[in-house]
């Protein structure tokens, strides 16, 4: 029996093991994950694959593995993954419902839908976003979906509603005193007058944005990169090429302190396509053999791609069109056009110039399936692309077909910007309006409201005062009488409590005195054939006297408030495996298998006096096999929830009535008071069970069992 007992401790310990090494995997993953400054990506993503793949991941931390990875996944833009992994992680919410994650789901494939184009889906997830960061009450990630919102409206054009997004991010930071967040929102402001062409006020706000963040000790150096890096944006915008190019060495300087390869090889290659338009080829050479060194030195295989992509460029602008075919033509074929289609098509664009030189035949081929497909300057170079391809064929009536529509396209291209200011004029004119009206309203509301409060503090001032002194007398009586009531009643109860004990002590020493009564008069008289049994009959009796008066005494003790406790500081695991050996030698018997779990954490404590518990573990290993049919089973328990450690005896058939169940804890109670009598008990050790787990400020309780019989499960709590 006792290598069964053993056997199940040692299955316990390994199941419990393996929890606690998916538990260390885990906490190791999300603390790499949330680290600030550089990650490996790709080393969470595999972190996250092993982490899934483990069936005792919860379904917590199952779901905040789900919404990371597919964050790195969107962030490394293998785009197909990221959705397969997004719908996993719809499904394992709709199992497990969790209000800030289901925010988390839309932002994360919202931003997916902004690098794949679809710019509808993303307004929506993002709009979802927002509408569950709301209920959830984080009010960081609804700053986030608001200006990943702003993004997506500028890009559909619909600016006034983006700006509105754009101010409602700020204000939210500015709620949570947030810099990074307000820095973010910041940078969001400028693109969206950036797309609407207010190319003044976006500088505006990026400088501003700068002066910001050089004042904030908190803000990163990445993200001042990133405001110089939009700058650039902005001077190129406004073709001050020179000016653009400066804010990028800048942006380059800081990224070298920060050691980021990626980012400063971006720059680079930036600078080099700048050069290219300022037809510095020299210059623009340096640039992007610097950046294809950096990116080689990171292994970053799909920006080396576009590097030599821009190599082909400067050769393509240097009339080496056979050296720009070759360049362009490996740099396409590193690049996956579904992961980015836009720059895929646009490297096409420009293998399709190079090969009309070279290869007008190839060139044909390839420029008219793009043709009417991408943007509208690209689609130019196309149709320039495809009039030079037919001229180089001799075939000049489709050369000038070609020719005279793209002389109007870069018509139309001259016109739409010519519109886009006067619209861009105009949407300045209306926002200044707007904003007129919205001071105009705010300071007729604020005089209003102030108005208002005035009136009403006034009023509610009067009308609490009187209430309050109406409550203040009608309480008064109220716990006057109350407290008449209670003294009353506990007078009352009190005495029935004392005469009933009484009445049950007196009632439970009557019985075992009649028999030494009897035994002692036999003995007188030798009415008794054998004296040695009569005298351990006397023995056993005065041992079941000895017991009721001890336990009588400790729950006088108890609830006198004099029961005292030695506590000392335990590991929790080692002591329930102590106290359950301890109780071997009265649970070990042939006919009852006993079953022994323990699912502890090693470094879980507990404080207690452990000679109490052992006199709890004893008193309830002691009912289990005095009351249960043999043969029969006997499963102690020990879990951790939340912060108790959870105990439980159970025992097979035979069980208890409902009614009896209740009454279990109170003194002198036996559901069969002659058998209890018989096996030695007092009716009292379940009472005292109580009053020991209570001064550990924790909690008894029996249930109807499983296995036929009674649950008695009591919990203790955790050290902090």
């Amino acid at each position: 029996m006792f290598k069964v007992f053993i056997s199940t401790c040692l299955l316990s310990l390994a199941a419990i093991n393996s929890i606690a090494h998916a538990s260390e995997d885990f906490t190791q993953y999300k603390t790499q994950s949330e680290a600030k400054g550089k990650k490996d990506r790709n080393a969470l993503l595999e972190d996250a694959q092993n982490l899934l793949a483990d069936p005792t991941l919860t379904h917590t931390q199952r779901t905040y593995v789900l919404h990371r990875s597919a964050l790195h996944l969107v962030r490394t833009n293998q785009f197909q993954k990221a959705a397969r992994r997004l719908d996993e992680f719809a499904a394992h919410l709709a199992q497990f419902p969790d209000t800030n994650f289901l925010g988390k789901y839309h932002w994360v494939a919202g931003d997916l839908a902004i690098l794949l184009g679809n710019n509808t889906d993303a307004q929506r997830h993002f709009e979802q976003a927002i509408s569950q960061f709301e209920q959830s009450g984080d009010l960081r990630m609804k700053s986030h979906a608001h200006r990943m919102l702003a993004n997506v409206l500028s890009q559909k054009q619909d600016y006034f509603p983006a700006l509105a997004h754009v101010f409602q991010a700020k204000d939210t930071a500015n709620k949570i005193n947030n810099a990074h967040l307000f820095s973010a929102a910041l940078s969001t402001e400028a693109r969206v007058y950036r797309d609407f062409h207010q190319l003044d006020k976006s500088l505006d706000v990026l400088n501003q944005q700068l002066e910001f963040q050089l004042g904030e000790p908190d803000i990163s150096l990445a993200h001042i990169s990133s405001t110089y890096y939009s700058l650039a944006r902005i001077y190129e915008k406004l073709s001050d090429h020179h000016a653009a190019i400066e804010a990028l060495n800048k942006s380059y300087d800081i990224d070298k302190k920060l050691d980021d390869k990626n980012y400063m090889g971006l720059t680079q290659l930036h600078i080099a396509k700048l050069y290219i338009e300022l037809e510095d080829l020299t210059a623009a050479r340096t640039a992007i053999d610097q950046a294809s060194s950096l990116f080689s030195l990171v292994n970053n295989e799909k920006n080396q791609a576009r590097a030599q992509a821009v190599q082909g460029q400067i050769a393509l602008a240097d009339g080496d069109y056979v050296k720009a075919i070759q360049l362009i033509t490996l740099g396409l074929d590193k690049l996956n056009a579904q992961d980015n289609e836009k720059l895929y098509q646009a490297f096409q664009v420009k293998l399709g110039m190079a090969l009309a030189y070279e290869q007008p035949s190839e060139a044909i081929e390839l420029l008219s399936t793009l043709l009417d497909t991408v943007n509208e300057e690209d689609n130019l170079t196309v149709l320039q692309s495809l009039a030079v391809a037919h001229k180089s064929l001799n075939d000049f009536e489709q050369a000038l077909y070609y020719q005279e529509r793209a002389f109007a396209t870069k018509e139309h291209i001259n016109q739409q910007a010519i519109t886009t200011r006067l619209e861009a004029k105009k949407l300045n004119s209306e926002i200044g309006l707007k904003r007129l009206e919205v001071n105009e309203l705010q300071a007729g509301l604020a005089q209003q409201q102030q108005d208002t409060k005035t009136r009403t503090v006034v009023l509610a001032a009067a009308i609490i005062v009187l209430i309050n002194f109406i409550l203040l007398f009608y309480l008064y009586h109220l716990k006057r009488r109350r407290v008449m009531e209670k003294e009353a009643e506990l007078l009352n109860q009190s005495l029935s409590l004392k005469q009933q004990l009484l009445a049950d002590v007196s009632h439970e020493l009557r019985t075992p005195l009649t028999v030494l009564k009897l035994n002692i008069e036999a003995l007188e008289y030798n009415l008794t054939e054998d004296p040695k049994t009569t005298y351990k009959v006397l023995q056993r009796r005065l041992d079941m006297l000895n017991t009721l008066i001890a336990d009588i005494y400790e729950l006088a003790q108890a609830d006198t408030n004099n029961l005292r406790l030695e506590f000392e500081l335990c590991q929790a695991k080692a002591l329930f495996d102590d106290l359950t050996i301890a109780i071997a030698p009265i649970i070990d018997s042939s006919d009852l298998e006993v079953i022994y779990i323990n699912q502890l954490p090693e470094k879980l404590q507990v404080e207690c006096d452990i000679s109490r518990l052992n006199q709890v573990f004893n008193n309830l290993a002691r009912n289990s096999v005095h009351y249960t049919d043999q043969p029969g089973q006997v499963k102690i328990t020990v879990s951790q929830q939340q912060q108790t450690v959870v105990c439980t005896f159970e025992d097979s058939a035979p069980g208890v009535s409902s009614d009896a169940l209740e009454k279990l804890f109170e003194r002198l109670y036996r559901c069969d008071k002659s058998r209890s009598r018989d096996l030695g008990g007092s009716g009292l050790g379940l009472s005292i069970c109580e009053k020991i787990i209570e001064l550990h400020k924790g909690h008894i309780a029996a249930m109807h069992s499983e296995l036929g019989g009674v649950v008695i499960q009591f919990t203790l709590p955790i050290k902090p």
